[in-house]
């Protein structure tokens, strides 16, 4: 697929900042029957699977980790040194991600004695030479200095869960200088995340306010008898060594020595059975549904999917899913026959849709019910598309309350606390709580 300038794009992730991320996003118990972590491996498996499966899937994907020491600590031993060390359950975690990346074909971009960032920044210069553009998918800021006319940056977003990505309007907008001087702004202001020391006296708005009327650190030191503020004159005097080190340490270097094959980091055909059988020993039984090409439990030997879900044909048979109809309830007639069966069902399966993860910030999008197999129902209630097309929230609680809080009628969930909350949030408090599958699954397979 190609971005709206007609250009080819390539994705690039910071593999050890989506590790992090997913580890400290997914609750630490989650492992296999064997005790072996895996919250950050499936995170960073999940991702890899949304980008590919997406509607708009990248030409290019690679990935980039740190390996090793880098230049930036023989040049500063008290760099990232306030950093806490990498936890033992996610260090075990970063070769089973490795695995995961090789059997999806998806090459991973090392290079000793540079961080990741370096390697990013090196290899989105010449994807933007070949005329690629670049999506960098990482959690840290600092990439954002590497954002140009054919690089933009995904960040994770906050409560409703969406990315914020930026290109170079988006940056001036949020920090009001351009991207290329986000290093001179940690040279004076420093990072307490890396460590890097910065000038002393020296905050965020007198930096912003020096980098809108100067190019950057050089540029006010060349300047330094016009600074008005004696404060920040001083400061910017005696920190001037602590200023230019710590320029050093932000700056990502976008000349690492790589060699670079874009071709390589083509997305291609990857070998099904090989992926199953790493998705296998994790125990990720669930996301072997969301494979290109459907959800064989058992997958046939040698066949190769593409990453953008084109199923090869083979006379080999395979297990399907089963067949479940969705309704999706639009209109107050539908509604009312739905509460009709609700009312009359034995026990009710029910899940809400929301904007966030934090029930207490959450608003909600929709409700989904059933009450047999292979059947369910949707209600929506908070779409931004179509917003004509679905029933006001006031009325479909109002509808739904008799079924859900019959004493009679057990109700069943997955995480069903979050829901109910959700729902209590809404005026309506779901009772009996009668099981949540989440908790079965524990006591199962803790």
């Amino acid at each position: 697929m190609t971005t709206q300038s007609g250009k080819p794009r390539l994705v690039l992730i910071d593999g050890h900042g989506l590790a992090y991320r997913m580890f400290y996003a997914i609750h630490a118990s989650m492992s296999t029957r064997g005790g072996e972590p895996t919250n950050a491996t499936y995170g960073f498996t999940r991702t890899l699977i949304n980008l590919i499966t997406s509607d708009d899937p990248p030409d290019y994907l690679a990935v980039s980790f740190d390996v090793g020491k880098t230049f930036r600590d023989d040049l500063f031993d008290e760099y990232k040194a306030t950093r806490e060390k990498m936890p033992d359950s996610l260090r075990t975690q970063i070769d089973r991600i490795h695995d995961v990346l090789e059997a999806f074909n998806i090459p991973t971009l090392e290079v000793e004695g540079f961080e990741a960032d370096d390697v990013l920044g090196t290899v989105a210069r010449l994807a933007g030479e070949q005329g690629v553009e670049t999506v960098i998918v990482t959690g840290d800021k600092d990439l954002l200095q590497l954002v140009n006319p054919t690089t933009r940056v995904q960040l994770p977003g906050g409560r409703t869960g969406d990315a914020d990505i930026y290109d170079t309007d988006a940056f001036i907008n949020r920090y009001g200088f351009l991207p290329a001087q986000l290093v001179d702004f940690k040279a004076l202001t420093g990072d307490s995340s890396d460590n890097i020391p910065g000038v002393p006296g020296i905050g965020e708005k007198t930096a912003t306010d020096l980098l809108t009327t100067y190019a950057g650190l050089d540029d006010i030191y060349a300047h330094l008898d016009e600074i008005s503020s004696s404060r920040a004159k001083k400061a910017l005097t005696e920190g001037r060594e602590s200023g230019y080190l710590s320029r050093t340490l932000a700056r990502i270097i976008t000349d690492v020595p790589i060699e670079f094959n874009l071709e390589a980091c083509r997305t291609h055909d990857f070998d099904r059975e090989r992926v199953a059988e790493a998705f296998r020993a994790l125990e990720f039984h669930s996301l072997l549904t969301q494979l290109p090409g459907g959800a064989a439990e058992i997958p046939v030997e040698g066949q190769q999917l593409s990453l953008f879900g084109n199923e090869m044909t083979s006379s080999k048979p395979t297990l399907s899913s089963p067949v479940t109809t969705a309704h999706i309830v639009q209109d107050i007639d539908a509604l009312d026959d739905l509460c009709a069966r609700l009312q009359s069902a034995s026990s009710i399966a029910f899940d809400t849709e929301t904007t966030s993860t934090d029930q207490m910030m959450a608003d909600l999008v929709g409700i989904a019910l059933a009450i047999e197999p292979g059947e369910g129902y949707y209600i929506p209630v908070g779409h931004v598309v179509d917003a004509e097309e679905q029933l006001d929230l006031e009325l479909v609680i109002e509808k739904l309350r008799p079924a859900l809080t019959d004493p009679d009628i057990p109700k069943i969930g997955h995480n069903i606390k979050y829901d109910a909350v959700i729902m209590e949030q809404h005026g309506l408090r779901v009772e009996p709580l009668a099981f949540d599958t989440m908790i079965g699954e524990w006591l199962g397979r803790p």
